[in-house]
């Protein structure tokens, strides 16, 4: 669900984007124009990514790799 990963990317958090690290800014839950789940991340330089809330992402957290997997991430 958005919730969950919106909960697990948080602000401060650097994403792995297209090939580039990019810091998160602010993260939004949102829904898709079918009803389904999304999040949106917000970066400090670059466009916003929405991205599906059952998507894996890689996140470096504290100089810490760590990949992220919301729990429950039905779409």
């Amino acid at each position: 669900m958005a919730r969950v990963m919106a909960l697990r990317v948080r602000r401060g958090d650097w994403v792995s984007a297209h090939g580039q690290w990019r810091e998160v800014k602010a993260v939004r839950s949102d829904r898709y124009t079918s009803g389904g789940p999304q999040v949106v991340l917000v970066f400090k330089a670059g466009p916003a990514l929405r991205v599906n809330a059952a998507e894996v992402l890689t996140v470096e957290r504290r100089g810490r790799t760590v990949r992220i997997k919301p729990r429950g991430g039905r779409t």
